[in-house]
């Protein structure tokens, strides 16, 4: 959901995206495959984008041409150029990042209480169900 949230951006990233703006392709709302990677792995790894570079980069890139960019571009939440390796918002881009700021978090919750249950050899109606 970086290309939804990528205008609101952290001071450090701002002045780091304009050193890198020649990356940045036909106007402000579509940018690189190249700056969307580097720009990720910079979130994950905590590192300036200078550094986000080596394995973690070509992992990301990889990742997103291969299998997460054609599946959001299938679903209108991107338009994606696989020729030019460009992204930019979908028409569902909205939809989708709406509802993944509302089902992430309670995705999580009921993740890790069925996790710590697990764990802690304690039953949860969410392991009762599954075992029954």
């Amino acid at each position: 959901m970086l290309v939804s949230h990528r205008t609101i951006t952290s001071p450090r990233a701002a002045s780091e995206a304009e050193e890198t703006s020649s990356e940045i392709k036909e106007s402000e709302t579509t940018v690189s495959v190249r700056q969307l990677a580097r720009e990720i792995v910079s979130l994950e790894e905590d590192v300036s984008l200078q550094q986000a570079t080596g394995d973690p980069y070509h992992n990301v890139y990889t990742a997103l041409i291969q299998t997460h960019l054609p599946q959001l571009a299938e679903v209108s939440a991107i338009e994606y150029d696989h020729n030019r390796k460009t992204v930019r918002p979908g028409p569902n881009l909205v939809a989708l990042a709406i509802a993944t700021t509302v089902t992430s978090p309670v995705a999580q919750i009921l993740f890790h209480s069925a996790v710590a249950n697990l764990y802690s050899g304690s039953s949860s109606p969410l392991g009762d169900a599954i075992t029954d």
